[in-house]
């Protein structure tokens, strides 16, 4: 079996366990998975061969600590399946993505507009195509910055790159804030399990365009204004409402097949993203398969577009070896650390202080390379329940939220920075400690104040 079939198979029998109730089948897809990382460990990056090796190495500290280690050895894997499937189903629109025509004049149009709306056009479309392309909006974008930025000086092209750069940077982090097509909704979801997902989504949106604010209003603040005519473009803006509308399709069938059949949403969207996918390569070749023999025609599309993805399965082994190793130990970690073995050090704080900590302990972490994913699912492994620090889960849930978002803008070691500074011609480190900390202060201090009312209007009278 290729390394390739395993993660489709763990990630078939994800949904199968999600959908149709069967447990066994969703332990093999964990079976399934850790084939995979095992498999794919020789040829991964030295940093997540020794995060796989730490991680793994700490839940089975767990699991031999537990009274029945099989079934929590099971459970952990059967975790990390379902966090590596509903990434691998993220992939497939971002396949389709890659290919579209449509993304390609959507980008050329933001980054043709003029130097007064060319921050807040360029943070939205990073936000946008965040959803969708992951950090490969970061690099599309920054592709078409490339071509684009050419006037003037070499001072003036870097100041405009470093401008539209980080327009870019910011849109996509505080993307993780909210997006239900993300990882973050999963592993909150799962740590915070008593959290309000669908309401608290929705107010981490309207605290992502509060973010996006505050980074348009310190460019305008911070910046050197420098002139330059923007390329040329014959789009308007309605173009955009076509990515919009694609969007809002994966939303709504997510949310509609979620209530039907009474699964997640994080399931929901594991099996919805890969259809519209599908559907959207079908659209790209609407005119070849617009002739006679059109359903023959377009299985043999769909058929040659997975032909074509299969041999890119493999590529995903960093992205699946932190998402499977953190379900992995946020499961088995409660063998050797009882739910509350944080609460004495907590119980001395004001209940409030805990989920504003929460944000500051994902950005410090994150400078330490550590990703969002494992801070968070072992913070759901060690804290009690949220209630008993006198914290609601709606309040714990949101600030890890929040902090994922922060805490992306401010790794330089995540894919969002690294590709930034590959493009602006710096360090991670750059981008992330002397371009962002001001802003991330700033928007740290909007979070607390959005964190401290969660607190107070959702937790018990």
């Amino acid at each position: 079996m290729t390394s390739a079939a395993c993660y489709l198979l763990a990630w078939a029998g994800t949904l199968l366990d999600q959908f149709a109730g069967l447990p066994s089948v969703g332990n093999a897809a964990g079976l399934t998975i850790l084939v995979f990382l095992v498999r794919e460990f020789p040829r991964q990056r030295r940093y997540a061969q020794i995060l796989f090796l730490a991680m793994t190495a700490a839940g089975m500290a767990g699991v031999v600590a537990s009274p029945d280690p099989l079934h929590l050895f099971l459970a952990g894997w059967r975790r990390g399946a379902a966090y590596a499937a509903f990434f691998l189903a993220l992939t497939a629109l971002r396949d389709a993505a890659e290919t579209s025509r449509l993304v390609r004049r959507c980008g050329q149009h933001l980054v043709a507009q003029p130097p007064g709306r060319r921050y807040a056009a360029l943070t939205a479309g990073g936000h946008v195509f965040g959803i969708i392309l992951s950090y490969g909006a970061i690099d599309l974008l920054g592709a078409m910055v490339g071509r684009a930025n050419r006037a003037g000086s070499a001072n003036e092209r870097a100041v405009r790159s470093r401008r539209m750069l980080m327009a870019i940077n910011r849109g996509f982090a505080v993307m993780n804030c909210w997006s239900p097509l993300n990882i973050m909704t999963a592993v909150v979801s799962t740590a915070v399990p008593g959290g309000p997902m669908r309401l608290l989504l929705l107010v981490a949106f309207i605290m992502s365009l509060g973010f996006m604010f505050l980074g348009w209003l310190e460019d305008r603040l911070t910046a050197t204004p420098v002139q330059g005519a923007p390329p040329e473009t014959s789009e308007s803006w309605a173009i955009h409402l076509r990515i919009v509308a694609l969007v809002g399709l994966v939303m709504l069938l997510a949310e509609t097949t979620s209530i039907e059949l009474g699964v997640s949403l994080v399931a929901a969207v594991t099996l919805c993203v890969p259809l519209v996918g599908a559907g959207w390569m079908l659209v790209q070749a609407a005119n070849f398969i617009a002739r006679p023999g059109s359903g023959r025609r377009a299985a043999a599309v769909l058929r040659r577009r997975f032909e074509r993805y299969v041999p890119r399965v493999p590529g995903f082994r960093g992205e699946a070896t932190v998402l499977a190793s953190s379900g992995f130990i946020g499961v088995t970690i409660a063998g050797i650390l009882p739910a509350d073995a944080l609460a004495p050090w907590l119980g001395h704080l004001p209940p409030v202080a805990i989920p504003m900590l929460v944000p500051v302990l994902l950005i410090v972490t994150g400078q330490l390379g550590l990703n969002p994913i494992a801070v968070v699912a072992l913070l759901g492994a060690a804290l009690p329940h949220p209630e008993r620090l006198g914290v609601s889960a709606a309040a714990l849930a949101f600030s890890c939220m929040l902090g994922w978002g922060l805490g992306v803008g401010m790794t330089p070691m995540s894919a969002s920075a690294i590709t930034t500074a590959r493009w602006a011609g710096v360090s991670p480190f750059t981008i992330c400690t002397r371009w962002n900390s001001v802003y991330t202060f700033a928007a740290l201090l909007l979070g607390w104040l959005a964190i401290v009312a969660m607190h107070i209007f959702s937790s018990p009278a």
